[in-house]
């Protein structure tokens, strides 16, 4: 997953959301997130970082059931799921709104985790023909958070130094980061504009982002098959 252009992943990802967005069957929810998961974990992220990222989805997922069990309707439900389960209309809901919490965080992590940020803004701006101004501020912006939370901490320590207890959201330790987040964009537009870097002049890429026979393939797949097999099933 690693390896696929982020352009034609995106659009692939957001064409699977859109077939289960159609459809309101607890198997094919599932059996996105089940792969979803799978490839995460191939594509080399650990298995701890994924569950722990996967708690608030499962709190989500948790209440989008208790809400599908109490607000129902016998005919809002499909016969094949219904007939799957073999349970009440509002345990079908149930199941069936919580998988798709998790389906959807599946995909929605599986682009996040597997894509890597520099070829991600390289791949929009070729694909997508994203302005070079957009692209200039996602890198520049994605460049200064290191640095904002490094602030954060020095700053925390300062107040801990002196004896001072503050909460992790108080005025006093976003302030001075916020004055020093204006002026590192500041002084980082204006070293940009003095190497040369417009939004208006036209500019080459060391690496372009290219479309592969892989990322066509995906292409085919999750725009094409699957939506067929979601109509014909």
């Amino acid at each position: 997953m690693r390896s696929l252009n982020p352009a034609c992943k995106f659009i692939s990802l957001l064409a699977v959301t859109v077939v289960l967005a159609g459809r309101m069957d607890p198997l094919w929810n599932t059996a996105a997130f089940i792969l979803s998961a799978a490839l995460i974990i191939v594509s080399g992220v650990r298995i701890r970082t994924l569950l722990l990222l996967l708690l608030p989805v499962a709190l989500a997922a948790l209440g989008m059931f208790f809400t599908g069990y109490r607000f129902t309707a016998d005919s809002a439900m499909p016969v094949s799921s219904a007939a799957f389960l073999s349970g009440s209309s509002q345990l079908v809901n149930g199941i069936t709104q919580a998988s798709r919490v998790f389906a959807y965080a599946g995909l929605g992590y599986l682009f996040a985790l597997t894509t890597d940020r520099i070829l991600m803004v390289r791949s929009f701006r070729r694909q997508f023909h994203l302005p070079q101004v957009f692209a200039y501020g996602l890198l520049a912006a994605w460049g200064a958070f290191p640095h904002m939370a490094m602030e954060y901490r020095k700053t925390k320590a300062a107040f801990r130094a002196r004896g001072i207890r503050v909460f992790p959201v108080s005025p006093a330790l976003l302030a001075p980061l916020l004055v020093k987040s204006v002026r590192w964009s500041d002084e980082l537009s204006i070293a940009m504009e003095s190497k040369g870097f417009s939004a208006r002049a036209e500019r080459s890429d060391s690496s372009p982002a290219k479309v592969h026979l892989r990322d066509w393939i995906m292409l085919i797949l999750c725009c094409a098959v699957l939506p067929a097999a979601s109509i014909l099933i």
